[in-house]
């Protein structure tokens, strides 16, 4: 999975899995799981945009390891907002 930000006012977020991943039903499948992940996660993060690309690899993946990759590429690129 790759993410792509930039600074905005408001948070806002894509999804996009290319047919390389699989067919209609894997790349829908992976979409609404990166959805229901990044649902969970959204307090949590600064202002901006996000978009979640999944790559070849995800289709073999299970939900749990995309839900940790989402997680530790938030965490990397520091988005997370600072606890008070």
């Amino acid at each position: 999975m790759v993410l792509v930000y930039t600074n905005a006012k408001t948070l806002r977020v894509g999804f996009s899995a290319s047919s390389k991943v699989g067919n209609a039903v894997m790349r829908n499948r992976l979409r609404r799981w990166m959805r229901e992940d990044f649902r969970i996660i959204r307090p949590d993060l600064k202002e901006g945009k996000y978009i979640f690309v999944a790559r070849v690899s995800a289709a073999g993946a299970s939900h749990a390891s995309l839900t940790g990759q989402m997680r530790s590429l938030v965490a990397r690129a520091g988005l997370l907002k600072e606890e008070k």
